[in-house]
């Protein structure tokens, strides 16, 4: 993923409203850059091949890039989310090539057919419905783009979902739908950190704000958990990167933020009240495995996926948030290739290896 074609001879001097030296957005250089795509192949050595999977057709202001299966047909796709241009999502047509499907799917802009910030994204499937749904956030003013998947293409219902007005005040980067209280369902993190130069509320820094802590409800719907930013002393920062994992083995997720200009933030999970949970942990198997389990009735998925957020590697653990459930039930992987194998129930509180080929062959998943 790449964000301009700079040089010494487009670059530019940017100033805010009061002559105030500022960042430069992309629209100041107006040269967006294709993005790159390398072929490992197995031995450590890896092939450009932008050219011949048609990466190069298309070219933006890359910023968040996460890959997954949008679509259901077994391949990995790449969705891209760029700065003030139209996002990309690469559809793996399953002969080494991809096309830039975005406008036709309906993820391309939001809902008014805005080109927005594009900063982090992520994916999951958090209405149940077995597909990812996607989520971008962007710039201060822009709400967050909360696209959900209908199978075939994506409706914006970020309004719907209760986060049309909150992160419109900050300007969002690293974030996560992670379960925090191991409810079951997921909740979003969004660490924020302004590029502009605007009165402040919280501090000195002109680029400093506090972060936004939303909680999960059934449905794909969310409401903000206050003291803002789930901290009983708000923390103020620019932040960027944001990374997510079990740091200390206590079954709850804690979260690493990187800040410009401040030392690292280590927000250890202290949620009072968490529910039950398990972790699986699939020995060598990529980004895209997808592991669903039955919680209590309620069959749940999550996918073995490392690279979301910002700047970011995050814990390559899948995670389910269990609630007052004391097992899991009807565990199966789909692995990338397609095949399927059943490793029955576990009990909660527990990391549990799930290695290919150790359990119950279910065959080959062909969509």
């Amino acid at each position: 993923m790449n964000y301009i074609y700079w040089s010494e001879e487009n670059e530019n001097d940017c100033y805010g409203p009061v002559g105030e030296p500022t960042y430069c957005g992309p629209r100041s250089y107006n040269a967006p850059a294709a993005d790159v795509l390398y072929r490992n192949e197995g031995d450590g050595t890896f092939t450009d091949v932008t050219v011949e999977a048609g990466i190069d057709r298309d070219f933006g202001n890359g910023l968040g890039v996460v890959s997954a299966d949008f679509d259901g047909d077994g391949r990995l796709d790449v969705f891209v989310a760029n700065d003030g241009s139209l996002n990309q999502l690469w559809v793996n047509q399953g002969d080494g090539t991809f096309r830039d499907l975005a406008l036709v799917r309906g993820c391309a802009a939001d809902q008014d057919a805005l080109a927005k910030a594009g900063m982090g994204v992520t994916t999951a499937d958090v209405d149940d419905d077995g597909d990812l749904d996607l989520l971008v956030c962007n710039l201060y003013e822009e709400g967050d783009s909360y696209f959900r998947n209908e199978g075939n293409f994506f409706t914006d219902v970020t309004a719907l979902a209760g986060l049309g007005v909150t992160p419109r005040l900050f300007t969002r980067f690293g974030l996560g739908w992670v379960d925090f209280d191991n409810d079951g369902y997921l909740d979003l993190f969004e660490a924020n950190g302004r590029v502009k130069y605007q009165s402040n509320l919280w501090s000195d820094d002109l680029y400093a704000e506090p972060n936004l802590l939303f909680r999960g409800l059934p449905g794909g719907h969310f409401e903000e958990v206050l003291p803002r930013g789930g901290t009983s002393e708000a923390l103020i920062a620019t932040s960027r990167a944001t990374a997510f994992g079990d740091l200390d083995g206590d079954g709850g997720i804690d979260i690493v933020i990187v800040n410009r200009d401040l030392a690292v933030h280590l927000l250890r999970n202290v949620v009072p009240g968490r529910g039950n949970w398990i972790f699986f942990d699939l020995p060598g198997a990529p980004e895209g495995t997808v592991v669903t389990a039955t919680v209590e009735g309620r069959r749940v998925r999550r996918d073995l996926r490392r690279g979301y957020s910002y700047l970011a590697a995050n814990s390559p653990l899948v995670h389910f948030g269990l609630g007052k459930a004391r097992r899991v039930e009807d565990v199966i992987v789909r692995w990338i290739d397609g095949t399927v194998e059943s490793f029955g129930g576990f009990e909660a509180g527990r990391r549990v290896p799930l290695r290919r080929g150790s359990g119950r062959d279910g065959g080959h998943d062909d969509p």
